[in-house]
């Protein structure tokens, strides 16, 4: 029993130290959304198929309180229609055609219209992928927003499976408190801000993180700014990374993911780098 007991906790360990070993995560830029229209279920999937650890997506709240994936406050740029999301119900929302905007030639053709696309919710996301890993930025400055998402978040059980972002303090600090830790969170850019002034000025031994991950732009990202915030525990993930220079050097750069419009791309750079 005990020798059972023994080889148990030891396989136990080593899945552990198996899932730490996973060096580099692929984040799926509001899915495969180089390829597909952003922020919908086929964009998604296929980013899941193309390799991708993590779904990445932006949400807002539409006038009834239902929490939708997109990346702007309007809907010009994927159904073509200039109304904002917390302006329409979700039955108004959900007659639009997600894919009507979304070109591959520079508008010369329009594969996806009329193809059934619509917007998401994000109830819709977790039921459709229930052991899914998600990355979910709060894109309004709204504290009622993220009241309702940590109330969609707990409501699924998703707590060990999400990262909340957000670029606002109101809208980040207000969904800590409210969540008491509960939920992985990234830096607001006031954070990233003060972090980056304590490192280049020698203080950043006295840095103390309230976030859990660091989504830096590559443009400005470098070796010892991604090792000070690793050293503090802290995540580092890469965006937006879509050229194949830039994803190869990301990996050399040592991060812990790399935020794409491409999966597929980041998946076959990781292969050759053997990471995967």
């Amino acid at each position: 029993m005990k020798k059972n007991l023994q080889a148990i906790a030891f396989l136990a360990l080593a899945i552990t130290f198996c899932n730490q070993a996973l060096a580099i995560e692929i984040l799926a830029h509001r899915g495969a959304s180089g390829e597909y229209p952003q922020g919908t279920a086929l964009a998604f999937d296929m980013a899941l198929e193309q390799g991708a650890d993590i779904l990445e997506m932006d949400v807002h709240l539409s006038k009834d309180h239902y929490i939708i994936i997109n990346h702007d406050a309007d809907l010009k740029d994927n159904a073509g229609v200039p109304d904002k999301i917390e302006d329409l119900t979700l039955s108004e929302i959900k007659v639009l055609d997600a894919g009507y905007k979304f070109t591959l030639d520079g508008g010369k053709s329009y594969p996806f219209r009329s193809q059934g696309l619509t917007l998401i919710t994000l109830n819709e996301i977790f039921e459709r992928y229930p052991d899914g890993v998600f990355n979910i930025e709060i894109k309004p400055n709204d504290k009622t927003l993220s009241e309702v998402l940590w109330q969609v978040i707990s409501d699924y059980r998703m707590e060990q499976q999400v990262t909340v972002a957000s670029q606002h303090s109101k809208a980040m600090n207000h969904f800590r408190d409210i969540s008491y830790g509960g939920v992985r969170t990234s830096a607001s850019i006031g954070e990233l801000i003060e972090a980056s002034l304590a490192w280049s000025s020698g203080f950043g031994w006295a840095f103390r993180p309230k976030f859990d991950v660091a989504q830096l732009p590559y443009g400005i990202t470098t070796k010892p700014y991604v090792r000070f915030f690793q050293k503090k525990g802290v995540i580092v993930d890469l965006w937006t990374v879509n050229d194949e220079e830039h994803i190869e050097r990301s990996i050399s750069l040592g991060v812990d993911g790399i935020i794409g419009d491409y999966p597929d791309r980041i998946y076959r750079a990781l292969v050759d780098a053997g990471e995967r």
